[in-house]
């Protein structure tokens, strides 16, 4: 059994299955692909090629169970108790980092953690973005934020970084396609705190 049905796990679930093993995947959500399709922009990733590989993968003899997460209800001792040999748990990194500042964890509407922003818009969950938008960081995950919102309505986009462009953890290739697409990056900043009005940014 594979717990996870992102790169991690289907990676191990084909070789797994190339060797001649029978491996089911449990996923918790409706879709396969990790991170990689519920979060990476469609403009950086499309679905299809996604699909492709998890068809692919299928086709090799593995198989997939969305929507059928291994959580308190259906542990890993009983996947074992049902006659798994093993269990290869792939479950992930999902969530946002915090910058440690105060404000970032308040409900306020304006306010939107990186990967919880991406997910939603791939899940095609309208964003009501206009006029400036701030991004904080300096990451992947920075970038697809800053670009997606340039795709769903913001008209400037500003990043803030800590550090200077060339430290920046972001891929080179994508820190250039943000400045080309009209993100605006200043370095050598930092925030301290974010302000809000007690309902919004």
């Amino acid at each position: 059994a594979v717990v996870g049905a992102g790169p991690g796990g289907l990676t191990c679930a084909y070789y797994l299955a190339r060797m001649g093993y029978s491996v089911t995947v449990y996923e918790a959500q409706p879709v396969g692909g990790g991170m990689l399709g519920i979060t990476v922009p469609e403009f950086r990733l499309p679905r299809e090629v996604i699909q492709k590989e998890i068809d692919y993968i299928c086709a090799c003899g593995v198989e997939i169970l969305f929507n059928t997460p291994i959580d308190a209800r259906h542990t890993v001792n009983d996947l074992l108790e049902e006659g798994y040999s093993a269990v290869f748990i792939a479950a992930g990194a999902q969530s946002s980092l915090r910058m440690g500042i105060a404000g970032e964890d308040e409900a306020v509407e304006g306010l939107y953690h990186g990967l919880q922003f991406l997910a939603d818009i791939r899940a095609a969950e309208k964003i009501p973005l206009k006029g400036r938008v701030v991004v904080i960081g300096g990451g992947n995950v920075a970038m697809d934020v800053a670009r997606t919102a340039l795709r769903v309505g913001a008209e400037d986009v500003q990043i803030f970084y800590r550090r200077t462009i060339a430290e920046m953890p972001a891929w080179k290739k994508d820190i250039e396609e943000a400045i080309e697409e009209g993100v605006v990056i200043n370095p050598l900043w930092a925030p301290k705190r974010i302000l809000n009005d007690g309902t919004k940014v």
